[in-house]
């Protein structure tokens, strides 16, 4: 997220500020002409406005021969910065580290005698083959080499190593999974062989940290107080995690379960064994199936240069990767750019308010260029939201969406907060879908976490207004003191840095919209911008306008192992609703739609955020409408694929009202300017008024049976998706 309040920090003309801030920088001032130095650290992190940036200041290069540019990193790949530069000169200056001994997985076995009980004891590609399961296609070169090579590589390790030995290393270095035994075997070694000193042990995910915790906790030597066991994730309690920084005293042994949090956000002083698990959990955009992916990847050489490094920060140090030497010698030299692996649509906006040309041309430039199959779905998502017209120029909505520090459909969320009224709850569901969300999960209340979550839902069926409520009964209990914000937060499993967080954010939010017209105080609470703030439904509404097309459906379920209700979306068919979400195991709709943020494939493809919503909301703030027959039903339709029967005359009254609402919205983005609530006779009141009675008063858009907002099954087309389902009811 860029943050957009704080401005440069300069002393004499050097600029010390974020990549962000640069770039909002090069909005007033392309040719940064009051900066003489620019120093860009942690260049090897490679994030998207940080190449962004790049290729801004290799052409700036070419007209500022006096602009001095320094690129810095402790991982830095120099030699292909150099080259991208036109060949500059690089500087190394060596480390301060200790000395790190470092392991792979068959001294691991060797010194552990660790023999895996009860497993299949093919290796894990093989069992992924047989089970048609890949690797993605991009690994799969690597993964043919790796298997290979095996046999040369095995017989290299039997002069050193028995055959049962060789053949449990084969098993445990698969694709599936890390095994968390082997992790358990041989911390236990290092308690009981090595000398003090902090064990800090790197996995990529919550369900490896809290599979790890719980084997410990369930050993009588690490229950003892000869031992300090810290998990530390984003879900977890801050306040817990604090411990991490603190030195235990003499005999007691810290252990610390870190995600790659702990490679370079955070330093660890008194580690002295690294635990590498070997994977790392990396994102990745399918442009084929437009899909966020989430997957335990393996980790780039790159990554375990640091991770070996925190080893060696006070004493010298030992690392243990849980990967073999075979495996080792194919890692990647650095993860994948998050340029090629991640949605372009908030980077197409900064390349076109920057007016820096054609977006493709630009991106060609990168130091690694996007695929062209990814950039241009970017420009038609785009064009579909009406961020940009068919010639690639902003609109009126695309430029204030390039100026807001989301990405654009969050950022249209914002401004139909503001036009329609109800401005701080929307605030809350932006800043939480930028940011996270508050919840924090301890390990060992998952479950009583889960209850406190759905009872701040009040029954509202979606995510983002439980977010509202919680933020909500935070600034009460704040208002009525310290110990009354502490227990609220405590009681409902949420983090008050997080909360403030959010509320920071907001208020940044509420500015912006006040400078470019929207409102007229940079309050978030004013009353003049919420006076629709108490209206669910509209609430609701509003989610739609910012997300949309982002629908899914629901039906029930029949199946006997099973029962509650199936959720499609038109692009994959049948997918889940995430274990975290409200909505997750509820079983009754008053609606059978869902609008969400994020879809993303892991095991399943999930929805991690949902609100259940109106037809009226879907017709008024989705797509295009039109009226049309099916068989000898009168149907209204958004954007041809939701259809909803409906007698002709309410069909129309729709349309026309939909016809208006769009008029009024295209004036108030070209012209922003606060509507006029005290004013109930003008036509932009008048309007939104009638919209606003409509989605809150009406349950359907025939005000009848429960069926009518069964989509597919109302229409031939949509009848032959909806039962589409490859999975049995009795399943």
């Amino acid at each position: 997220m860029r943050h957009m309040s704080r401005l440069p920090r300069r002393q004499g003309s050097i600029l010390y500020c974020t990549t962000g801030i640069i770039l909002q920088w090069l909005r007033s001032d392309p040719l940064l002409s009051s900066i003489s130095h620019l120093v860009l650290d942690e260049i090897h992190e490679r994030n998207l406005q940080s190449d962004v940036l790049i290729v801004i200041v290799k052409n700036l290069l070419k007209i500022r021969n006096d602009l001095k540019v320094v690129l810095m990193s402790a991982t830095l790949n120099a030699e292909k910065f150099s080259k991208y530069f036109d060949n500059c000169p690089m500087i190394h200056i060596p480390g301060l580290t200790f000395p790190v001994e470092e392991f792979l997985l068959e001294d691991i076995i060797h010194m552990t005698r660790y023999n895996p009980q009860n497993v299949d004891r093919r290796p894990a590609w093989k069992k992924s083959f047989w089970q048609g399961r890949n690797s993605r296609p991009e690994k799969e070169e690597k993964e043919l080499e790796y298997r290979e090579s095996w046999p040369c590589y095995a017989r290299t390790l039997q002069s050193r190593y028995s055959d049962s030995m060789i053949e449990t290393l084969e098993i445990l270095d698969g694709d599936e999974k890390i095994d968390l035994d082997l992790i358990l075997a041989l911390i236990r070694h290092i308690v009981l062989n090595e000398g003090e000193g902090a064990i800090l042990v790197f996995l990529p995910g919550w369900d490896n940290i809290s599979g790890l915790n719980d084997l410990l906790m369930a050993q009588q030597m690490f229950r003892s107080d000869n031992f300090v066991i810290i998990p530390l994730h984003s879900l977890m309690p801050t306040v817990n995690q604090t411990q991490v920084f603190k030195r235990p005293p003499l005999g007691v042994r810290k252990i610390v379960i870190a995600t790659n949090i702990a490679e370079t956000s955070i330093t660890i002083d008194d580690v002295v064994y690294v635990i590498d698990g070997g994977k790392i959990k990396e994102t990745n955009f399918d442009t084929n199936n437009n899909i966020s992916t989430m997957t335990a990847e393996w980790v780039s050489l790159a990554n375990a240069k640091q991770r070996k490094g925190r080893a060696g920060r006070v004493q010298p140090g030992k690392c243990y990767h849980m990967y073999n030497g075979l495996r080792a010698s194919l890692l990647d030299a650095y993860q994948l750019p998050e340029i090629m692996r991640t949605p372009l649509e908030e980077l197409c906006l900064q390349i076109k308010i920057l007016k820096l040309g054609s977006i493709s041309r630009f991106l060609e430039k990168a130091l690694d260029p996007p695929t062209d199959k990814a950039v241009g779905l970017a420009i038609k998502n785009l064009t579909d939201l009406n961020a940009l017209d068919h010639a690639e120029n902003l609109t009126a909505l695309g430029f204030h969406l390039a100026r807001l520090p989301v990405e654009p459909h969050i950022g249209k969320l914002i401004l139909f907060g503001a036009l329609l009224g109800c401005l701080d709850p929307v605030l809350t569901i932006a800043a939480s879908l930028s940011f996270k969300d508050p919840f924090f999960i301890p390990l060992g209340k998952e479950k009583m976490a889960d209850m406190r979550r759905r009872a701040l839902s009040r029954n509202s069926k979606s995510d983002h207004l439980t977010i509202v409520n919680a933020v909500k009964g935070w600034e009460e209990a704040k208002r009525r003191g310290a110990r009354a914000e502490k227990d609220f937060c405590w009681d409902n499993f949420l983090s008050a840095n997080t909360l403030q967080m959010l509320h920071n954010m907001k208020g940044q939010f509420a500015e912006h919209l006040m400078r470019t017209g929207f409102v007229s105080s940079s309050d978030p609470k004013d009353p003049k911008s919420n006076i629709n703030s108490d209206n669910e439904k509209l609430i609701k509404a509003v989610i739609v306008a910012g997300l949309y097309p982002k629908v899914a459906t629901i039906r029930p379920s029949f199946s006997k192992k099973r029962p509650g209700v199936k959720v499609y979306t038109q692009a994959d068919g049948k997918v889940c609703i995430h274990p975290k979400s409200v909505n997750a195991e509820e079983k009754e709709f008053n609606y059978t739609w869902l609008i969400y943020h994020l879809k993303m494939r892991t095991s399943s493809i999930f929805l991690y955020d949902c609100t259940e919503v109106s037809p009226f909301s879907l017709l008024f703030f989705g797509g295009d409408i039109t009226i049309q027959k099916d068989g000898d039903q009168e149907t209204i339709a958004v954007d041809q694929w939701i259809v909803f029967r409906s007698p002709a005359r309410i069909a129309h009254l729709v349309k026309s009202l939909k016809k208006e609402l769009d008029s009024l919205l295209e004036e108030k983005i070209s012209n922003p300017a606060p509507v006029d609530w005290d004013n109930r006779q003008s036509k932009d009141c008048a309007v939104i008024t009638a919209i606003i009675d409509l989605i809150t008063t009406q349950e359907k858009p025939t005000g009848g049976s429960k069926d009518y907002d069964r989509t597919w099954a109302s229409s031939p087309r949509g009848r032959q998706f909806f039962f589409n389902d490859d999975e049995d009811d009795d399943d």
